[in-house]
């Protein structure tokens, strides 16, 4: 994070409040997608979106940000957190800028970008698959699983 000009940099264990106010009471409702999925991802995204606007109080921010694509619906799980907890902080996200839209047009020219500059990452062209894991479950997503 420093490297890329950040000035301060939060890297916290939300397990504990991720468990206690997300998942048990998410299981309480029996809030089962399709009576199979459990919903890990989507329930996350409130947990980290709800520390990420604390911090901005914390830091006195006024923009958030979030690394979800364009595509999906992890951009709305974050956004509606951000607009119910603090709607005066504005949200910028790459995925809406069309000359950031018009260089990376997708993972592969994400991960020749990061070759490019030396930054670690852990899909391969051969694999580019993301995952998604927390203490409910994992999740998998890419053209090629999709």
């Amino acid at each position: 994070a420093k490297l890329s000009g950040a000035y301060a940099f939060y890297c916290e264990d939300l397990r504990r409040e991720f468990v206690d106010e997300f998942v048990y009471p998410m299981i309480a409702a029996n809030a089962i997608y399709e009576g199979r999925y459990l919903l890990g991802t989507s329930i996350a995204r409130p947990c980290i979106g709800k520390r990420q606007v604390e911090i901005c109080h914390k830091e006195g921010a006024k923009y958030i940000s979030h690394g979800s694509t364009g595509k999906g619906n992890d951009q709305v799980r974050f956004e509606l957190c951000y607009l119910g907890m603090d709607p005066n902080l504005k949200c910028v996200t790459l995925w809406r800028d069309p000359e950031y839209c018009e260089r990376f047009q997708g993972r592969t020219d994400l991960m020749d970008y990061a070759s490019k500059f030396n930054i670690p990452v852990s899909q391969t062209k051969k694999h580019s698959y993301s995952e998604d894991e927390n203490s409910l479950h994992i999740s998998f997503e890419s053209g090629e699983l999709e």
